[in-house]
């Protein structure tokens, strides 16, 4: 005979020994989705393997689907790495987790998989709550304490209303549950009283926060939305954080305080009592920058500006990547184990006076500052082609994480270019631009000229160089069976046809244009002048194109971003 327990109202079968997994076989055996929330990534994966190890293969449907996802969401990196694996596995069952961990075209699978009814079951953390439409009929909190600083401690109220508002299918259900699971009659009491009943917490400005001030008022001023002192103080006096600050003469202060500072940036000019933003503070505010990072790097772009200089030297790009490392944009910072703390006390020990942008403890606490190093050294390795696998294991990451990380310092580089092209520092710009690619790919400098070819990533790109292909002239070349025995039939066909394309668009645009005067001669080591050749002036017009399709697209993808 089946036993049962009561949970609520609700008589749930007795399958396993653990509740949230009977509560969710329960669930799916009237055709039914299921959101549990966990309070980490780890217990989501645990809680998400549980479920589909306790599975019965007879409820599972859309098999086809669910293959064609589980292999949609292995191939969102160019390696699959443990974790990929693992998701694919839990999805085949029409399980998956979801946490920050993943990539953000993996998450984006794996909500829509729930959302067409493939995936039954998400396993997450309260990260899916807030600001996606992600309904399901039922909602498990199976975790309301969480770890902090100060131990084990309750969710917000506020949290919990966004967790158990997941419950019920506007249009497809008449009701949803929400269940949060206690241990005794008292705790039952206490949960009632606090998330039922209880009063949400209050909704602080973000105003309050310094450096945000300062980016909304360079923002406001950017636009011509205000301009004077009047202006200025009425607009902020109408907002949130004027009502909770209560103190208008000390917001006055405080207004006056970030004006200031943005004068000293040059990011904003005064004439009188009239206020506007420069050109420079103009295109900060354009670049979503916060004000204190683009001053930042402004005021250190010249220790890595020489004229001179034909590459950047290894400890140069260390500094390089550090300084972006440290600037506001890449917080939260990685934490670092006890193990860690004294790995990068030696670190920082060996690099000593090397960095471009020297430690000062007076800025900065010398815990963040090892933080700072890590993610760094993370990100060297990264362009170092290391294996993601190899990374999330030596750093203790998740793929998300990593290439969340990535992306922010695409984007803080495309800031860097931008600033060089107002400071006309172009040699700097075309250093930038190669460690944009670079960064995208995961791949060393040599590698540049290959992972431009389609189908051609950072694995294809080393094995074509190992055999001898450095570059797009040496693919033109060689022959197809050589290519092959590389990579394949199929892609050698890819890239032969792009390698012919090439050349033959690269040959009609030289009989059309003729070349500039300034690229007519080069003048040679022993100093003899003669005139560039029809390839080299080729290079330099596609350069031209290239670069200004770039920066079309650069511009459009940094409004897709925000």
């Amino acid at each position: 005979m089946m036993e049962f327990e009561q949970i609520g109202s609700e008589k749930i079968p007795t399958i396993t020994k653990d509740e949230v997994v009977n509560l969710t076989l329960a669930t799916l055996s009237q055709n039914k989705q299921v959101l549990i929330f966990n309070n980490s990534k780890r217990s989501s994966e645990a809680t998400a393997q549980k479920v589909a190890d306790a599975l019965d293969k007879a409820i599972l449907s859309h098999l086809t689907e669910l293959a064609a996802l589980a292999k949609d969401i292995r191939t969102a990196l160019s390696v699959p790495t443990k974790q990929c694996l693992k998701l694919c596995t839990l999805v085949e069952k029409g399980v998956a987790f979801h946490h920050s961990g993943l990539t953000a075209k993996q998450r984006m699978l794996v909500e829509r998989g729930f959302r067409e009814g493939y995936i039954k079951v998400i396993s997450s953390t309260p990260t899916l709550a807030a600001g996606l439409n992600l309904p399901a009929y039922k909602v498990i909190i199976k975790d309301y304490k969480r770890y902090s600083q100060r131990g084990f401690t309750d969710i917000p109220v506020l949290e919990y209303h966004q967790m158990s508002g997941r419950a019920g299918r506007p249009g497809k259900e008449d009701s949803g549950r929400a269940v949060v699971l206690a241990k005794s009659e008292s705790e039952i009491e206490k949960l009632v009283t606090k998330y039922i009943h209880g009063k949400p917490e209050e909704i602080l400005s973000k105003l309050a926060v310094e450096p945000t001030l300062k980016m909304y008022m360079l923002s406001l001023l950017a636009m011509d939305f205000i301009n004077t002192e009047e202006e200025i103080k009425y607009f902020f006096s109408k907002t949130l954080y004027a009502h909770q600050y209560k103190d208008l003469q000390g917001l006055h202060r405080q207004l006056k305080k970030i004006l200031d500072i943005l004068k000293h940036y040059d990011f904003v000019e005064q004439e009188d009592h009239y206020f506007v933003a420069t050109p420079l503070g103009k295109k900060v505010s354009e670049l979503y920058l916060n004000p204190d990072t683009a001053h930042y790097f402004l005021d250190h772009l010249e220790s890595f500006f020489k004229l001179n200089d034909q590459t950047l030297s290894r400890i140069t790009l260390y500094s390089l990547v550090y300084l972006m490392s440290s600037s506001l944009e890449m917080r939260p910072l990685f934490s670092l184990s006890k193990l860690e703390e004294e790995t990068y006390v030696g670190r920082a020990e060996e690099l000593g006076g090397k960095l471009l942008v020297p430690y000062d403890p007076f800025e900065m606490d010398y815990g963040t500052f090892l933080q700072i190093l890590k993610i760094s050294d993370i990100l060297v390795d990264w362009i170092s082609e290391a294996h993601e696998d190899y990374l999330c294991e030596k750093y203790k990451l998740t793929p998300g994480e990593l290439h969340y990380k990535i992306e922010i310092v695409d984007w803080l580089l495309f800031c860097l270019e931008e600033l060089c092209t107002l400071r006309k520092q172009f040699f700097f710009k075309t250093v930038i631009n190669k460690l944009r690619v670079r960064f995208k790919h995961g791949i060393r400098e040599d590698l540049l000229p290959l992972i431009a070819l389609k189908g051609v990533g950072r694995v294809r790109a080393r094995q074509l160089h190992r055999a001898g292909f450095q570059s797009v002239n040496d693919l033109r070349l060689a022959s197809f069976e050589s290519i092959s025995r590389v990579v394949g039939d199929s892609l050698s066909i890819k890239i032969k046809e792009q390698v012919k394309e090439h050349s033959s668009i690269a040959h009609q645009g030289l009989e059309i244009v003729e070349k500039p005067q300034s690229l007519v001669k080069r003048t040679l080591s022993g100093g003899q002048s003669v005139e560039a050749s029809d390839d080299e002036i080729r290079m330099v017009l596609d350069a031209d194109l290239e670069f200004e399709r770039e920066k079309e697209e650069r511009n459009r993808s940094l409004s897709e971003f925000f």
